[in-house]
């Protein structure tokens, strides 16, 4: 706790938390344009609509906030060249552990904080359908593991760049990857890490004939894909971390 109150006091003037807070605007903005005068069939489903766009939302903003939030952090070690001086007062498995927690716990506050997003969009529009209270917890584990996974290559390159363009290009190509890869065959698809964010979607669209209107028909919570994303999500942590702790720096 002691090392995260320094890690924080470092970051006193660099205003961090306006990074997750204006892309929890964009998505605000984005969920709530052009929702005015919802018909009663838009209003009974509106919670299962923005849980279906939200996972989309994550693929096009979270791998760019992503980037943008460890080189960052990373940076001012990184620009400054301070790696001797610094691995002489603490160990360099604590220091990498330190600044990676740091990035999780504004992902998780993100991850939250979209949650909010999706209940103030039901009040301000007036939804009429309950809140499906597992399926937004589901969404909420989802996009937390997911974004754990890109926060782990992001944070080693923003660590071992020498120029922050490297990480920050990774995180404009990957949200780019992870929107065209809603189109790629699905073996392919599963290839592509920063596609995993809509991968978890709990709703897909489909075009009801008879009634002339779009539905939402549940799916099922991909258990396996989960748990293998999870052991990906903790090997790469631990490859990443030691490449780290062998690098001469």
């Amino acid at each position: 706790m002691n090392e995260l109150t320094v890690e924080y006091r470092k970051q006193k003037h660099m205003f961090i938390w306006l990074i997750p807070l204006v892309f929890l605007a964009v998505i605000f903005l984005w969920s709530t344009a052009g929702q005015g005068g919802l018909s009663d069939n838009d209003l009974a489903q509106g919670y299962s609509y923005l849980l279906y766009l939200m996972p989309v939302l994550n693929c096009i903003l979270m791998p760019v906030m992503l980037a943008v939030l460890s080189s960052r952090i990373c940076d001012m070690e990184v620009k400054g060249g301070t790696w001797k001086l610094l691995f002489t007062l603490q160990e360099k498995s604590r220091f990498y552990d330190r600044k990676f927690l740091t990035e999780f716990l504004y992902l998780a506050l993100f991850c939250v904080g979209e949650l909010t997003v999706l209940l103030l969009c039901g009040m301000l529009l007036g939804y009429t359908e309950p809140l499906p209270v597992k399926q937004a917890l589901l969404h909420l584990a989802a996009t937390l593991l997911t974004g754990s996974a890109v926060l782990t290559l992001q944070h080693i390159l923003s660590l071992l760049a020498a120029n922050q363009v490297v990480p920050l290009l990774t995180g404009l190509a990957g949200s780019f990857l992870g929107l065209f890869s809603e189109f790629f065959p699905p073996a392919l698809a599963r290839l592509v890490l920063w596609g995993y964010f809509g991968a978890f979607t709990p709703y897909h669209m489909d075009w009801n004939n008879d009634a002339q209107k779009i539905i939402l028909i549940h799916k099922s919570f991909p258990t396996g894909l989960f748990a293998g994303l999870f052991g990906f999500t903790v090997l790469s942590y631990l490859l990443c971390r030691h490449i780290f702790l062998k690098k001469e720096l």
